[in-house]
């Protein structure tokens, strides 16, 4: 075989992005979504909920989808449209930003392995965070990347295997729910606005109140959707990328609402409320009277876990790689790769902050919120120069938006301004704690940058990107202020 067809055979197909994306997406939130709907509430507000963070969620896919089209060459995607567009410390400012959210996730992946092969070994990694789960998370996330290090095609079948898997088991649970299915119990108390004590069933309030309450556990469940565009470098065909952007997106958002609102077809939101996590494995042995129910929940949970893990490890190593490769925005070794392609250096790096992070864990009893907070957050920023980047070229008076596309530049400009102003809503749905924990972490980045920048003997500072640097700086400080208050 000729080395340009090993390179191409070596690459991702269409297959192989969307099961980046989704497995990406899904993570382990599919398997604790019943509970997690019905802790915030009931069905008519988990419906507007869906139909809210769907129609969000389809402007940032479709902003996605344009800029991969109207702009295939920017194959490091959310860093390229960061730096071509705003200049080089906000590319950084990007891939900073998700590499350290990243770094963040594998570590909350990690701590929810060990919590769910406690299952298994009783007592042994009990809140996944004791001194067992920390060696035994270090031991796993050492092996996947050891697999990610032999190149993307090895880890995308094993991802494609691992998300197969996890569709199956999914597709189970849809059909079991569905021959369990009361209409009676799915539409009682529907508005959630009354307490009914003999189904657990508490008042929560006012529908919009409740809608609102739902947002932080519907937002972050699509952090990932990004995953063909951050990987399209490794495409065997670019033009796939949008394809594998909205299929992903598609498969997600049915399969969330689904999980979701027909399990209120089998309990009410109170009993489901107070079931034991994963809240699927405790529906399935309830159902199946059996606890075979609880091992294929766990089970797939494992394979879903893992196969995030991987793609997370893929893409949160690839920014630095190409920040460090194409405008000496990350130190010259980020940039080194191995024999099979794979940005070995960044990797490497990403693990050890994974390993600390799992270390820093062993010391927080709620680490894993906690991460998952601050991974939700951190994700807000790399969208956000994203659409302002479609909305710059979508401008009247711009030259940038190509004509031979088969996107209009108006209809490019209205997507961007529709995601922008979902993004802003994102962010004001976060936590004000955890927004300023992340800017700590984007200042820590801000010395990196300048020995990079000297490394690569370019200006360090524009007088634009110093005014911005200054301002991360003050709120991180204003950050730590208010954690030490």
């Amino acid at each position: 075989m000729a080395d340009s067809d090993k390179s191409q055979a070596a690459k991702l197909g269409l297959m192989g992005l969307i099961a980046l994306c989704v497995s990406a997406m899904v993570g382990s939130g599919v398997f604790d979504l019943p509970k997690n709907m019905s802790m915030e509430a009931g069905l008519t507000a988990q419906i507007i909920s869906w139909v809210v963070t769907g129609i969000g969620i389809w402007f940032i896919a479709q902003m996605f989808v344009i800029l991969s089209d109207v702009k295939p060459d920017l194959t490091a995607g959310l860093y390229k449209y960061a730096q071509v567009g705003f200049g080089s410390f906000s590319g950084f400012f990007t891939a900073w930003a998700y590499f350290v959210c990243e770094c963040a996730a594998n570590a909350a992946y990690a701590v929810l392995t060990m919590s769910t092969l406690d299952y298994f070994f009783p007592g042994t990694f009990t809140g996944g965070n004791n001194w067992p789960s920390v060696i035994g998370a270090s031991i796993i996330t050492w092996a996947i990347t050891a697999l990610v290090l032999r190149g993307v095609e090895v880890s995308s079948k094993v991802q494609q295997v691992a998300t197969v898997v996890m569709l199956a088991v999914v597709c189970v649970f849809i059909v079991t729910v569905i021959a369990h299915f009361n209409f009676h119990t799915f539409t009682l108390n529907a508005n959630a606005t009354h307490t009914i004590s003999s189904v657990s069933d508490k008042a929560l309030g006012s529908v919009t109140h409740q809608v609102m309450n739902t947002m932080m556990v519907t937002l972050w469940l699509f952090g990932g959707i990004e995953g063909a565009v951050v990987m399209s470098g490794k495409a065997r065909n670019v033009k796939q990328v949008p394809t594998a952007t909205i299929t992903g997106f598609i498969i997600c958002l049915v399969m969330y609402a689904l999980v979701g609102t027909l399990s209120l077809g089998a309990y009410s939101y109170g009993q489901l409320a107070n079931m034991t996590s994963p809240s699927t494995a405790y529906i399935l042995t309830n159902l199946w009277h059996s606890n075979l129910g609880r091992d294929v929940i766990t089970v797939a949970l494992l394979f879903a876990v893992f196969s995030s893990w991987i793609s997370w490890i893929q893409m949160l190593a690839e920014l630095p790689q190409h920040a460090a490769k194409e405008d000496g925005s990350f130190p010259k070794k980020f940039a080194e790769t191995n024999k099979s392609g794979t940005p070995a250096f960044s990797i490497i790096v990403a693990t050890i902050v994974i390993e600390v992070i799992i270390l820093i864990a062993h010391f927080d009893e709620s680490a894993y919120q906690m991460l998952l907070t601050i991974v939700g957050v951190m994700t807000i920023p790399p969208y956000l120069f994203s659409a302002m980047y479609l909305i710059k070229i979508s401008l009247p008076n711009s030259n940038e938006f190509p004509t031979d596309t088969k996107h209009r530049q108006w209809a490019g400009l209205t997507m961007g301004i529709l995601a922008f102003a979902y993004i802003i809503f994102m962010a004001f749905s976060a936590n004000i704690k955890y927004t300023l924990i992340s800017f700590i972490f984007y200042a820590a980045g801000i010395p990196l940058y300048m020995w990079a920048r000297h490394q690569h003997g370019k200006q360090i500072f524009t007088k634009g990107e110093t005014i911005f640097a200054i301002v991360i700086v003050l709120v991180a400080i204003y950050g730590i202020y208010d954690l030490i208050h």
